[in-house]
C-alpha cells in the first residue's frame, strides 16, 4: 500500500510540474510576440 501511495504522489507531481512547464513555455512565447509587436510599432 506504502509504494502505491509514493506511485500516485510522484504522478501528480510529475503532472504538476508538466503544467508549470507548459505555463512557463506559453508565457515565454507570449512574451516574444509582445516584445515582437513593440518592436514593429515602434521601429
Amino acid at each position: 500500500m506504502g509504494k502505491k501511495k509514493k506511485v500516485a504522489y510522484s504522478q501528480q507531481e510529475e503532472k504538476r510540474a508538466d503544467r508549470i512547464v507548459k505555463g512557463l513555455f506559453i508565457g515565454l512565447i507570449v512574451l516574444a510576440v509582445i516584445i515582437m509587436v513593440g518592436y514593429a510599432i515602434n521601429g
